[in-house]
């Protein structure tokens, strides 16, 4: 019996969505921050928001920690929401 044919090409095309038309993804993480942000006693100010757009997870976490006076690590925060953005 012959061998397999190894694949060879596993990824034909990658489809990047930087503007978010594919996935608003600006909608989601404002629905998954606001309410954490309400939880923790500060009040959701929406023009924060593009002060963490276009930056890595890490990043954003550090800059919504700092804008909130909100007591936790960045670590922390990340494991907190992230569970968050999984049930969106």
């Amino acid at each position: 019996m012959a061998a397999p044919k190894p694949i060879t090409r596993l990824i034909s095309h990658v489809i990047l969505d930087l503007d978010g038309t594919l996935l608003n993804t600006d909608c989601i993480v404002s629905q998954v921050l606001k309410p954490f942000i309400v939880k923790n006693g500060k009040k959701w100010d929406s023009k924060k928001a593009h002060k963490f757009v276009g930056k890595t997870p890490y990043e954003a976490a550090a800059v919504v920690l700092e804008d909130y006076g909100l007591p936790y690590s960045t670590e922390e925060f990340l494991s907190l929401i992230n569970p968050m953005f999984s049930e969106q």
